[in-house]
């Protein structure tokens, strides 16, 4: 077997296409199998018929969530017995744009629609194409999460997150849009902006609707400690705590993270800014140029760690995906990840 597809037929995107998986099957072939994932229990033993059947590429029908759950559970099989000191690893894993943002298919140059994905792939593998595929900075994440009142360690694996603060607090406004894109992002980026004015003036206390507090909401910090490369930052409340292995797009609309492409490295942007502070960078952030300011730090880094305080839990996001009631996150480089450059019309 070439191709191994997962597909969630739960997921926003395929909840009104029932014949999803029958769909992409037809398009892989004979020399792919697709099979629907309805929960993130059920990946785990598709991987491991793939790992058997030696499959040479993963796919992940989505986006940037949907490659995240496939790599985690990819990695915790491949550390099972039946595959621990075997010559396996890793596939090549492929998103296919099936998702809201799309940051690491972006970075990479992926193009296309999933069907036109997948068939570009299929005619590569049948004739003997040239699949260019590049290595990617993975992050390997240690935590501690409260799971029903006892710590549980966790280990998962991303490429970038949002831990707290702006950027932790812009996500949560995006993902509660009923249709959230890039128009999502420009939407809400500008009624951060509308709203600051008014959310941190007397004007609040006027009965404006959301305008009184959307930007406060946005720009609340997090209470947390961060220690990056060993260097433990001052204060406990921080406006914004980033950090990513690769640079990121956001729909063609906001750029962060240029620090992270350099190999071995990832890139930390955290500060307490003041929330006009974090304003007159936005032409930076749509240039994709370093922040700049007082109390901003945009460097490179090769671990952060990042501890809740006064017993208020952290919620960071992953790869776009919520990892809730964190008491401790640790963030390091972690396993190159091989991504596939597959270029196909965005209709196919």
């Amino acid at each position: 077997m070439e191709i191994g597809v997962i597909t969630n037929p739960n997921s926003r995107k395929n909840r009104n296409r029932p014949d999803r998986a029958e769909r992409l099957q037809r398009i892989v072939g004979d020399i792919g199998e697709v099979h629907k994932t309805e929960s993130i229990e059920a990946i785990k033993p598709v991987l491991r018929d793939f790992l058997r059947k030696q499959a040479r590429y993963w796919v992940a029908d989505g986006g940037d969530g949907a490659l995240h759950w496939m790599l985690r559970m990819g990695m915790e099989v491949l550390q099972e017995d039946e595959f621990t000191g075997k010559p396996f690893r890793l596939p090549m894993a492929l998103p296919t744009k099936g998702g809201t943002i799309d940051f690491v298919a972006n970075n990479v140059g992926i193009t296309g629609d999933a069907e036109g994905i997948l068939a570009a792939l299929r005619k590569a593998v049948e004739h003997g194409g040239i699949i260019e595929d590049t290595e990617v900075d993975s992050m390997v994440i240690d935590g501690i999460q409260v799971v029903d009142g006892k710590d549980t360690p966790f280990r998962t694996y991303g490429f970038a997150s949002a831990a707290g603060g702006v950027g932790q607090r812009f996500y949560s406004k995006y993902y509660a849009d009923k249709d959230p894109n890039p128009r999502t992002i420009v939407k809400v980026v500008a009624s951060t902006v509308a709203s600051t004015p008014i959310a941190f003036s007397p004007l609040s206390r006027l009965p404006l609707g959301r305008w009184s507090s959307y930007a406060k909401e946005v720009f609340e910090p997090t209470p947390c400690k961060v220690t990056l490369d060993g260097m433990r930052l001052p204060g406990e409340s921080f406006t914004g705590v980033h950090v990513a292995s690769m640079s990121i797009n956001l729909g063609n609309v906001l750029r962060f993270f240029g620090k992270a492409d350099q190999p071995g490295l990832m890139n930390a942007i955290v500060g307490t800014p003041s929330p006009w502070s974090i304003i007159r960078n936005i032409p930076r952030m749509a240039r994709g140029e370093d922040m700049r300011g007082r109390n901003i730090l945009d460097r490179p880094c090769r671990e952060m760690i990042i501890e809740s305080v006064n017993e208020e839990l952290l919620a960071p996001i992953i790869d776009g995906e919520f990892y809730r009631n964190v008491k401790k996150i640790t963030f390091r480089i972690g396993p190159r990840v091989r991504i596939p450059k597959v270029v196909a019309p965005k209709a196919a």
